[in-house]
């Protein structure tokens, strides 16, 4: 059973994931770097920038 408390630490777990992996795609888009994401269950390289605008709209 799901209590209040254990989905606000998911939520807070989440949102601080959320947090540290747009913070790493900043440092790899200042850097022009790519990164490797799933798309429809298969690994995708793309520049760090796009993922970036990706994660922004989420």
């Amino acid at each position: 059973m799901v209590t209040k408390e254990t989905l606000k630490m998911a939520l807070l777990g989440k949102n601080c994931l959320r947090k540290a992996v747009c913070e790493e795609f900043k440092k790899k888009a200042l850097l022009g770097q790519y990164v490797i994401i799933s798309r429809n269950g298969k690994a995708c390289r793309i520049p760090a920038k796009e993922a970036l605008k990706m994660a922004k709209a989420k």
